[in-house]
């Protein structure tokens, strides 16, 4: 999906994947919350760009993933959970420029076709039907273009198909695509794509939506409302000092209810001064639904953990811990 030029628009759930989204968009964010939409947000370091889904809460809740590894080009998945299976929606920016050396440009796109070629090998042993939406800045409109037809070749060579016929781009030439495994396209047809010159926007590209049959159904956190006191933040000298001038230790007990009631009273009254209490929320840890398999991708996913800790820069350790959060998060429907 384009980073600078334009977005791409999955309507059915209100899937949405958006552009030009920094790190610090807390007051827009807010804005598409209030009207039922929150945002997974995947900026670029430094000077703009990124990728982002915006989704409507209500009725869907993707899991973002970041992946990382790859120089020619952005990719994130969101990955859904439907009635039809899991679906992982993967948005792709490969930046060009045009005021680059012939050769040079070559280098690019070679080092573009090889990760890609790469990233096409992993995804399809991921979870879930792939579908690939994004401005891959290839003129696959033009049969006799050099670069375009290498691209082809590799995605179709990987069993792909290419959805988008129209023009794309104000000056023509179809670049931003959709593309997808037969597979998929049985359980998940896309329907009605429709390429929107009218985008509303300065940008050079057009507005690329379509919709997916899909169907979903957000299960209910079990979060239960306690009042609790927080024992970790007493001062104990001071609660020290207060047990000790209480009545409790200058107090001449009538009968045994009598010291009772008064260390009960005078214990809740120094209890609500150093620790009062406070309503809180909880989610329930085991619900009725947790059997072995939830158990197992937990675990999973804090070994790989645990692995990434000894060695934080390893590219590929980060991979495999996002995949088994991912994992995890398919598992044990949030």
């Amino acid at each position: 999906v384009p980073v600078y030029e334009g977005a791409l628009v999955v309507k059915r759930n209100n899937a949405r994947v958006a552009t030009w989204f920094t790190s610090k968009e807390d007051a827009r964010f807010a804005e598409l919350h209030e009207c039922g939409f929150d945002v997974l947000n995947f900026p670029r370091k430094g000077r703009g760009g990124g990728i982002a889904f915006i989704f409507n809460f209500e009725k869907i809740r993707p899991t973002g993933n970041k992946v990382i590894g790859f120089k020619s080009f952005e990719v994130a998945e969101c990955i859904i959970k439907s009635e039809n299976g899991i679906i992982r929606l993967c948005t792709i920016y490969r930046t060009t420029q045009t005021k680059t050396k012939e050769k040079y440009n070559e280098t690019r796109v070679n080092a573009f076709l090889e990760e890609f070629d790469k990233y096409l090998d992993e995804l399809v042993t991921k979870t879930g039907y792939p579908i690939i939406c994004g401005d891959f800045n290839f003129h696959v409109e033009k049969p006799d273009n050099f670069y375009a037809k290498k691209f082809l070749s590799l995605y179709e060579s990987k069993g792909f198909v290419q959805h988008v016929k129209d023009s794309t781009h104000i000056s023509g030439g179809t670049l931003d695509l959709i593309l997808s495994l037969p597979s998929a396209i049985d359980s998940l047809p896309i329907n009605d794509l429709f390429v929107d010159s009218n985008t509303g926007t300065t940008s050079d590209h057009y507005l690329v939506s379509f919709n997916l049959p899909i169907k979903t159904s957000i299960t209910s956190r079990n979060i239960k409302t306690k009042q609790v006191r927080e024992f970790s933040k007493i001062n104990t000298s001071s609660f020290r000092e207060d047990l000790f001038f209480s009545p409790v230790n200058f107090t001449d007990f009538e009968s045994v209810d009598h010291a009772v009631n008064l260390y009960m009273s005078t214990m809740e009254n120094i209890l609500n001064k150093h620790a009062p209490l406070v309503t809180r929320k909880f989610i329930s840890r085991r619900s009725v639904w947790w059997n072995p398999n939830c158990q197992k991708a937990r675990s999973e996913a804090k070994k790989a953990q645990r692995k990434l800790k000894k060695n934080p820069d390893d590219v590929e350790l980060k991979e495999i811990y996002n995949e088994k959060c991912i994992d995890k998060a398919i598992i044990i429907d949030r």
